[in-house]
């Protein structure tokens, strides 16, 4: 009679180190094996009862990764069964302690804990989005939000935005593009969809902590999370991090299953997820290698097997992102790996104005559009040819390095600052102040105190306390320190780091049950050394800048005023404006947009005294401030002074805006233009011919060679350079415009040619008969008349002065 064979304990079909087997009651008996190994569950359709008996095999002699990080960290001298002194290593006779206990069975009130902690994060997210309505941004987003804006509503219609290799990564407007080609170019459900999202983070984040601690260190790591103030904030906005941490969460998860269970499938699994969260933010990448020389080291005794598992992870990464980079070589002729942002944000971040965390190239425009143009144009006008994207990245790497060269003691005090930022308190706005939007229209973020100024010191000691589970946790504190120096190279802001948070809320939970425990085995002076850590540890937090930790910003009244403005809000945004200048009195921005608003207004007085507030002595530029402002305050000053009949002094503002920058007085000179013609000061409409920029402006300089042909000044008149202008303007005069045609027609008149005048004139008449009434196009009255008089077999001639 056969033995029967008694449950084997230790099948290799467990998915737990020790053999255990649990959950049978969960629901998951139709989840696929992988997914049951990656979230700790028993495999489907398996019963222990009737598994074959194992062949038994002998006693392996080389120690898996995980045992020889245990044995390397026991105290030397003594036996493995004997109880360490050091409770944050689990060496109870082979028992990890209660902190830090990897779960043996996943049981009912794990999946208890995961739901709850999804449904809490969601319900304080959609809360928040629901208050977030009433904001004037929330229909008109602004810099990087509506950069990501304009890219997802060009992908969800299927037309190109970037012309060449990718500026930016492409798959957070890949994100929202789908989001809108399902429910429509709506600003509420992609919201939403972050809000989902950030809640599931919160979730993963709990199976994280479940991995390496113990069960109520991960659920009160969830529950915080799913209440950290910023992590709601960054939910709500179109920005890449929602998307990034649930990446990166998943990316940890599996590699510490990897560590636990090595299987080729997850350490590919990890090299996707890398891909992926680096075609949303290439930084990461920094990781990569990290990852590579984690599991060299954990297999150096099985030196092909770790070789084996960095191969297939560093596959899975190449195959998301080579793909890009292809597309960045056939589209743009450019060996782009990803995005070529990298040299500009390098340059922010390194060079003599930086101050950290001002995410604005100095002497751009503070816009996103303006800014982008003028870091281009400021490249090719020094190479002195137009430069491809990676030209454009390698250029200011170049201006960066050789102000680390030229200045390496300025270089090292930057990086240091910057670590301070990282670890600051403080969050550090980058597209509008988060403090202040977040308290002028989310009434909830005041009931979320939690934030950096706790998360931080813990974390930090989290941190040390985990040191003896190096081997095993790297996945926590490698990719805490390794993202931190992707991030201190460049420049800190609040939405940088953002991906560390949520592993730091882990360790920091963690770091104050150590304490606890601590304090309750009376082991007092291990408890001040620790102690001591993390008074350090709080020192580093809260020793920021206090001139970089302003609350009351005027810039954000700015953008307050600049978002009602939008909206359509005119005498909100006026109130926003004016209580910028109040902030600061020589604030160039509020000064212009208040006075252009009021010029808008039909208030041209109030406007002119505004604005000759903001130009009564030259300014001091701000952070995102140039020149240009400058010029447009001149501009739109010059216009009211005509408006009110006070055309000498607007002329003379006119002239100082192109004077100031010529480049940037478009606006000015067309104006000017045309007021210098209207008033028949023609001699100084003429000398505007000599601005270099004219031949940029087809409008204006059309309008200056009418002039040209037809001034009555003999002295000033010039049949045949008027000509070679309007040819120049009209090459091909059967698609030409009318009024570019009735030029043309001028200028051959006042050469002799009569007859070709009059056929372009008539056909000039012709079109803007057929033309609604413009201000762009002369009147058919008046063609009427220079018809006639080419038909005659003269010229025509402007009145007098």
């Amino acid at each position: 009679m056969p033995k029967p064979t008694a449950p084997a304990r230790n099948n290799a079909s467990s998915c737990f180190p020790d053999g255990r087997h649990g959950g049978a009651a969960l629901g998951h008996a139709t989840l696929p094996r992988q997914v049951c190994v990656l979230l700790y569950l028993r495999p489907p359709n398996y019963d222990a009862a009737m598994a074959p008996p194992r062949k038994q095999r002998p006693q392996r002699t080389t120690p898996t990764p995980a045992a020889d990080d245990a044995a390397r960290s026991a105290p030397a001298g003594t036996a493995r069964s004997r109880t360490s002194r050091d409770e944050s290593h689990p060496t109870h006779r082979g028992q990890a302690s209660v902190l830090d206990a990897a779960p043996t069975r996943w049981q009912r009130a794990d999946t208890a804990w995961v739901v709850a902690i999804v449904l809490f994060a969601l319900t304080l997210r959609l809360i928040y989005v629901g208050q977030l309505r009433s904001s004037p941004d929330f229909d008109h987003p602004a810099m990087d939000a509506l950069y990501h804006d304009q890219w997802a509503q060009a992908i969800a219609t299927g037309e190109r935005f970037v012309e060449g290799a990718y500026f930016r990564a492409p798959l957070y407007p890949a994100f929202l593009g789908l989001i809108y080609t399902v429910c429509g170019h709506d600003y509420l459900a992609p919201r939403l969809a972050q809000a989902v999202l950030g809640a599931l983070s919160c979730g993963l984040l709990y199976l994280v902590g479940r991995l390496v601690f113990a069960r109520w260190v991960a659920g009160v790591a969830g529950l915080a999370a799913g209440s950290y103030w910023i992590l709601i904030y960054l939910d709500g906005e179109l920005l890449i991090p929602p998307l990034i941490v649930f990446l990166d969460l998943l990316l940890i998860l599996c590699l510490l299953q990897a560590y636990r269970r090595p299987a080729a499938w997850l350490f590919a699994l990890a090299g996707v997820l890398l891909g992926l969260s680096a075609i949303a933010r290439p930084n990461i990448l920094l990781f990569g290698p990290g990852i590579v020389a984690w599991l060299l080291w954990l297999h150096r005794r099985q030196l092909a097997r770790g070789l084996f598992y960095s191969a297939i992870t560093t596959a899975g990464c190449l195959l998301v992102v080579l793909p890009i980079t292809v597309r960045n070589w056939i589209v743009g002729r450019d060996l782009v790996l990803i995005a070529s942002q990298g040299g500009v944000n390098f340059y922010i971040g390194n060079n003599p104005e930086s101050d950290g965390c001002t995410a604005v190239v100095p002497g751009t425009p503070g816009d996103w559009w303006g800014g982008y143009y003028a870091t281009i144009a400021r490249a090719e006008q020094a190479a002195g040819r137009k430069l491809k994207p990676s030209e454009v990245s390698d250029y200011y790497y170049n201006e960066a390095f050789k102000f680390i060269r030229e200045q390496p003691a300025r270089f090292v005090g930057l990086m240091l600052l910057k670590v301070r930022l990282f670890w600051s308190w403080w969050e550090f706005s980058n597209n509008k102040g988060v403090y202040f939007w977040t308290e002028q229209f989310t009434p909830i973020m005041k009931f979320l105190p939690l934030g950096f100024g706790v998360v931080g010191p813990l974390g930090l000691l989290g941190l040390a306390l985990c040191w003896r589970r190096r081997a095993e946790l790297f996945p926590l504190w490698g990719f805490i320190l390794i993202y931190m120096v992707s991030i201190v190279i460049f420049f800190c802001t609040e939405r940088y780091r953002v991906p560390v948070l949520p592993l730091l809320i882990l360790l920091a939970v963690f770091a104050v049950g150590t304490l606890v425990r601590t304090l309750r085995e009376r082991r007092h002076r291990l408890l001040g050394v620790r102690l001591a850590v993390l008074a350090a540890a709080t020192l580093l937090v809260y020793t920021t800048p206090r001139r970089l930790t302003q609350r009351n910003d005027p810039g954000d009244y700015a953008a307050l005023g600049h978002a009602y403005e939008l909206r359509g809000d005119i005498e909100l945004a006026m109130q926003s404006y004016q209580q910028a200048v109040r902030l600061r009195p020589g604030y160039l921005t509020a000064h212009y947009n208040l006075g252009t608003l009021l010029g808008r207004s039909g208030r041209p007085a109030e406007a002119i005294a505004e604005l000759r507030r903001a130009l009564a002595a030259r300014p001091v530029l701000a952070a995102g401030e140039t020149v240009e402002r400058i010029v447009l305050a001149h501009t739109n000053l010059a216009t009211a002074l005509a408006q009110t009949g006070d055309l000498g002094e607007a002329i003379e503002h006119y002239h100082a805006a192109i004077n100031l920058e010529p480049r940037a007085a478009g606006d000015a000179l067309a104006n000017l233009s045309a007021l210098l013609v209207q008033t028949r000061r023609y001699a100084e409409a003429l000398e505007l011919l000599h601005q270099p920029v004219i031949s940029s402006m087809p409008g204006v300089l059309n309008r200056l060679v009418f002039v040209l042909a037809t001034v009555p000044d003999d002295s000033l008149r010039d049949g045949p350079r008027a000509l070679a202008y309007a040819r120049q303007l009209c090459p091909k005069p059967e698609v030409c415009p009318p009024a570019f045609l009735d030029t043309l027609a001028a200028a051959l008149a006042e050469t002799g040619q009569h007859a070709e005048a009059a056929r372009w004139a008539r056909t000039a008449l012709e079109r803007i008969r057929r033309m609604p009434p413009s201000p762009d196009t002369p009147p058919a009255a008046q063609l009427e008349q220079r018809l006639h008089a080419y038909e005659s077999g003269a010229a025509w001639r402007l009145p007098p002065p």
